[in-house]
């Protein structure tokens, strides 16, 4: 009998974790905020290494995914969903970046935790396409995909990808360290395969993502080189898709 209470007293806990998350994000940011303006997604993937972020300075909007932020301090937005890189930003040096964030610290929240210090969205699960930031986002089991639905309630136009590589470059898994060996293939594949599931439920949405790593395994949505990108950016325009594919080699081996 009491642990059929204290079954039911979690699910209630739960539910109401899930209608209320803590902290919520929805309460600082509406949707829609960032109608009409370039924005650019940075993750983790190899082709940035040795990327300069200052020419990223003044260009638009940035949300950077997990440990980007080291590098991009003045991003916007920084999103996770992980809580081991929570933990690791509240240890040494890291911490110390992790306070000098400038930007807002927004949490997709899995798990129903109480963070005191980011907002948190609460998660819709893996496969789908959010409207709302209160409401919560879909994760697509890779926080990629997630930073992508919240550009996309934030109605930013374009929005363009970089370091969405899923795949290697030589050994390397990304453009900085923390995250020891490299995924596995298929949990590479399983990433690509929910962006694909995403993409089936956008509308027009899909033709104003832009992919800026030419190299990448993803190719649901359309290519645009970065420099292209950057230069019109410095002559106040903003690049769509309309131009022929990158044609460049895919990685050859899988990363995360």
């Amino acid at each position: 009998m009491r642990e059929r209470e204290a079954l039911i007293r979690e699910s209630k806990a739960a539910l109401k974790r899930t209608v209320h998350p803590h902290n919520p994000y929805s309460a600082v940011m509406a949707d829609g905020a960032w109608a009409g303006e370039p924005v650019f997604v940075v993750a983790g993937g190899p082709s940035l290494i040795g990327f300069d972020f200052e020419r990223l300075r003044g260009k638009g909007r940035i949300i950077v995914i997990n440990r980007a932020m080291e590098f991009i301090p003045w991003a916007d937005i920084l999103f996770f969903m992980d809580n081991k890189f929570y933990q690791m930003c509240h240890k040494g040096e890291t911490f110390l970046k992790w306070e000098a964030f400038a930007g807002h610290k927004v949490f997709l929240d899995l798990m129903g935790r109480k963070y005191e210090d980011c907002y948190h969205v609460r998660s819709l699960g893996r496969v789908g396409l959010s409207r709302s930031i209160a409401q919560g986002l879909y994760h697509g089991n890779n926080s990629g995909v997630g930073a992508l639905n919240l550009a996309l309630v934030l109605k930013a136009r374009p929005i363009y990808l970089l370091g969405y590589d899923m795949c290697f470059a030589g050994n390397r898994s990304h453009f900085h360290g923390g995250y020891g060996p490299g995924a596995r293939e298929t949990t590479v594949k399983n990433f690509v395969r929910d962006f694909e599931r995403m993409a089936k439920f956008m509308h027009e949405e899909r033709r104003y993502i832009i992919n800026l790593s030419p190299r990448s395994s993803l190719k649901v949505f359309p290519f645009r080189s970065v420099d292209e990108v950057l230069n019109a950016r410095t002559a106040g325009q903003d690049l769509g898709p309309d131009i022929a594919r990158v044609q460049e080699p895919a990685c050859s081996s899988p990363s995360a």
